[in-house]
């Protein structure tokens, strides 16, 4: 199964927006995307402008489709992120 550790740094005055988002595009994952197992958002204690998410797939095809749904959300993504994503896929053993 696919993973996924994403770190996404926002802009310090937009913490609370991004969070506001995050919770908002979960629900939409939560609704709309059965492949989509673990999807997590987590803060960080010491940096409250980063954020690192959890994300598990049932399949190629379900990282596949979430990644379709979350390019339609890209605009609003992308304002409250201060650089681009660190992406790290992983394969569960």
């Amino acid at each position: 199964m696919p993973s996924i550790v994403a770190t996404i740094n926002v802009k310090p005055d937009k913490v609370e927006e991004a969070k506001a988002f995050f919770k908002k595009l979960v629900a939409g994952i939560q609704e709309n995307e059965p492949g989509t197992l673990s999807y997590i958002p987590h803060q960080s204690k010491d940096e409250p402008t980063k954020f690192i998410f959890y994300e598990k797939y049932a399949d190629g095809a379900a990282l596949a489709a979430h990644g379709a749904n979350l390019a339609k959300v890209g605009k609003e993504f992308a304002s409250v992120m201060a650089g681009p994503p660190e992406i790290v896929q992983l394969e569960e053993i």
